[in-house]
């Protein structure tokens, strides 16, 4: 964004290189193109690790509808892209408790798959989930008020 691009009105002639050091660069929330594809991948890699890592910290013996209905909404929560933070949090917490149960090879793998749900909490689920078409792009339109509204011009 260059200098000519600031309304002198609004940023004054000497303002033009205080504006640019202040104001925030755009952050994407909702990437599209390849970075909505990784994530969409990490979102997929994670939804796996859901029934090893609730089967890791529950007993043998209750195996069955107490680890498969929440591994399930888990897993749908992260392919779906719906509520993919809170996802990603209960499976580093989940996968975080199943290392005290584990052991050998099973621990470098369970920390990699908490690393990328981490990684997957702070960059958020991608374009192509149901969070980005319920909190994605909106179009801001900045016009300048009409007399009738209150605006003075």
């Amino acid at each position: 964004m260059g200098d000519r691009d600031i309304p002198a009105t609004k940023a004054g002639p000497a303002s033009g290189g205080c504006y640019r050091r202040h104001v925030a660069k755009l952050i994407i929330r909702f990437p599209d193109g390849a970075p909505g594809i990784a994530a969409l991948l990490m979102r997929c890699s994670c939804a796996l690790m859901a029934f090893p890592a609730l089967a890791g910290i529950l007993p043998p013996e209750t195996h069955g509808w107490l680890v498969a209905v929440p591994a399930a909404l888990m897993a749908f929560g992260f392919v779906a892209g719906f509520g993919t933070r809170v996802s990603a949090l209960l499976l580093v917490g989940t996968l975080v408790a199943d290392l005290s149960f584990v052991s050998g090879e099973a621990i470098p793998l369970r920390l990699a798959a908490a690393v990328a749900a981490v990684a997957l909490a702070f960059l958020g689920p991608g374009a192509f989930s149901v969070d980005a078409h319920r909190y994605g792009r909106r179009v801001i339109r900045l016009e300048p008020r009409s007399p009738d509204r209150g605006g003075s011009g």
